[in-house]
């Protein structure tokens, strides 16, 4: 694997950390209503509800006033987005696009999703996270509580970064790819981020960052994700890291999930993780959809990325590292509420579970090795 320089450290300006899906909702929708030059809006999934068509109707309105307005959506995850909402937009004046329309042939190049989460207005404002476009994020089912999600929002030097991330993916002209100038700021230098972007089969950022970080843990290793099947070799990282006498924390959807079966699938490493002392947590009020991490107080790691195969191997995915005492003191405040909201799941429960389960699980983690297997072929761990 090609040896790659990591982007440099920028400041961030008027950052905000939102946990609250009703909060990350005002505040798009807020900010895309301010919006007077441009709106680059990309997400996985974007479905048919109230709150899309809310938003739908902002950048419908924004682009009949002059805004640029360009969305792009997974062909995948936003399968049921439908055609008359295309027409809408396009016909208020904004640009429509859809990233890899699935085929029958060429099976791994329709594995290599668009996963990111980018809201990038005016030149001026970013945000991403691992939020999406449908009612189930905001109501969920009845007598169930938002999904668990996260955002980080934020001005300053990274904005430029990622709209030209944003655009090179399109086949655009130079004058078109070249970012205005920034407005000058008085950046706090105590808040720093970097772009952490992944962009299989030629870049795996993400996953070469987080096993960096993991190796490096000396105290504390917590991480959150909905999804958890990681490769051999970033799971030995974690293994390791314990074995050093880092607190490794996982923090994973517990009952409330968009995937039962994919759930038994993720409790199928409990067994393994448990042997090797992680200390395993299941999220109980709502669906934990955020994905986010945090080593020994001092780094974080925010966005679209799951601790997945998929993510850290084919998807296009986008984070944000942090450094800064303001927000990793947020996100470790957060973790710490999500974990007094979870189940730990201890060696002991999990010895008394169901006998069913344990064939399942075998079944199960046989399929998932083989998919990877599979997947992965002759590539270098």
């Amino acid at each position: 694997m090609k040896r790659q320089r990591n982007p440099a450290w920028l400041p961030a300006e008027d950052w905000t950390l939102l946990a609250e899906m009703p909060k990350i909702a005002r505040w798009l929708v807020e900010r895309l209503r301010a919006a007077e030059h441009e709106i680059l809006f990309e997400n996985y999934i974007f479905q048919v509800g109230n709150w899309p068509e809310e938003i739908l109707d902002i950048l419908c309105v924004k682009a009949r006033e002059g805004v640029r307005v360009h969305l792009r959506l997974d062909a995948l995850g936003s399968h049921g987005f439908p055609e008359r909402w295309i027409q809408r937009l396009q016909a208020a004046g904004g640009e429509f696009e859809w990233y890899h329309r699935v085929g029958w042939r060429g099976w791994e190049k329709s594995l290599r999703r668009s996963h990111r989460r980018i809201v990038l207005i005016d030149q001026e404002w970013l945000a991403v996270g691992g939020f999406a476009l449908a009612d189930a994020w905001l109501c969920s089912n009845p007598g169930q509580l938002p999904y668990r999600e996260m955002l980080f929002a934020c001005r300053g030097p990274i904005v430029p970064l990622v709209r030209h991330l944003f655009l090179k993916n399109r086949p655009l002209s130079r004058k078109e790819l070249r970012a205005l100038p920034s407005v000058a700021m008085d950046a706090d230098p105590d808040v720093v981020v970097r772009l952490l972007a992944g962009s299989p089969p030629d870049r795996f950022t993400i996953r070469r960052r987080y096993l960096a970080a993991f190796r490096s843990a000396r105290e504390s290793l917590w991480l959150a994700t909905p999804y958890f099947n990681p490769d051999p070799i970033v799971l030995s990282a974690l293994y390791s890291a314990v074995r050093r006498g880092v607190d490794v924390r996982v923090l994973l959807a517990g009952r409330v999930t968009d995937h039962p079966l994919l759930r038994l699938g993720i409790q199928a490493y409990y067994q393994k993780l448990l042997r090797h002392r992680v200390r395993v947590y299941e999220y109980q009020d709502s669906f934990l959809h955020a994905k986010y991490i945090l080593v020994d107080g001092q780094w974080g790691s925010v966005g679209s990325a799951n601790l997945d195969f998929l993510s850290l191997w084919f998807n296009r995915e986008l984070n944000l590292e942090i450094t800064g005492l303001p927000p990793l003191t947020l996100l470790r405040t957060l973790f710490l509420r999500e974990f007094a909201r979870s189940r730990e799941i201890s060696a002991e429960h999990w010895r008394r579970r169901p006998w069913w389960r344990r064939p399942l699980e075998w079944v199960l983690a046989q399929v998932d090795r083989r998919i990877q297997a599979r997947a992965l072929g002759s590539r270098r761990y």
